[in-house]
């Protein structure tokens, strides 16, 4: 078995579990007792307890466990937000940890390979302009490709794209200045997979809250009939002909009732309203 480096794992549970047998493969007598009287835990089997679950790590325990494992400097920070990673209870903490881990990484070319692989699912025209490069003649340019996306994005931002989907080896160009694509698939890696598709799924309904709001905002000024549905703390709300979803301020029932609002500004999900009668 060779020595586990903490640079290569996603889940600092099985980190320990897999150093610790390690280090007791090597030396017989390296035992939890041993350990937890090297790193000063008065438990004696405090690392068995997180390893199977059951402990959570503190600032001060990861610190012992750091100097029990005589871990570096560098290996002990990433250490520290492996932790807080697979610790975090909100996506955004989770996020904010990772990119720390892969800041750390990033002169390993697997670890760079892992981090263009997260910015990969990170923007929605990523995927999009992977498929665009293979439309027309298969020669467009960053310039054409930026004009074709709405919403709009820059060239540069193209540029960075198209550099990504490259070192991905997702996309190339050849002898003749044609794209190609590849049949590479993309994968998360196993222990921030939960973590990349969320992104993903942010990112995309991000996308559709500014599309259907551009939408929206197509129409304000406009007096439209409205067939509304419910009230809740006498705000209504019902769908125009064009599904936009309206809101008017009112104290009559209005339940299946059609009646005609002009649109006056974006709220929420949809539009507010003044009665036009």
């Amino acid at each position: 078995m060779k020595c586990p480096h903490v640079y290569d794992y996603r889940d600092y549970r099985l980190f320990l579990k897999d150093l610790f047998y390690y280090r007791k493969q090597k030396n017989n007598y390296f035992s939890y007792r041993y350990f937890a009287k090297k790193a000063g835990f008065v438990s004696p089997n405090f690392l068995k307890l997180v390893t199977e679950g059951k402990r959570n790590l503190t600032n001060t325990s990861i610190a012992k466990i750091a100097k029990g494992f005589g871990l570096k400097k560098l290996e002990r920070e990433f250490f520290e937000s492996l932790v807080f990673m697979n610790q975090a209870t909100s996506h955004e903490e989770k996020n904010h940890y990772y990119k720390k881990m892969m800041a750390m990484n990033g002169a390993n070319p697997i670890h760079k390979l892992e981090k263009e692989s997260f910015d990969y699912f990170s923007k929605w025209y990523y995927p999009v302009i992977r498929e665009i490069v293979m439309f027309g003649d298969r020669k467009y340019s960053p310039e054409q490709i930026a004009s074709f996306l709405n919403p709009k994005i820059s060239v540069k931002e193209v540029k960075k794209a198209l550099g990504l989907l490259m070192k991905l080896g997702l996309i190339e160009k050849n002898t003749t200045g044609h794209w190609e694509q590849s049949d590479r698939v993309v994968s998360p890696r196993p222990g921030v997979k939960s973590l990349v598709i969320t992104n993903f799924h942010k990112e995309m309904l991000r996308l559709a809250r500014e599309s259907a709001a551009a939408f929206n905002k197509r129409f304000l000024g406009q007096t439209l009939p409205v067939l509304w549905e419910q009230q809740t703390d006498g705000l209504w709300n019902g769908l125009t002909g064009n599904y936009i979803r309206v809101y008017i301020r009112s104290d009559e029932d209005f339940t299946n009732r059609i009646t005609d609002a002009k649109l006056e500004n974006l709220y929420k999900d949809g539009v507010m309203a003044s009665s036009n009668r």
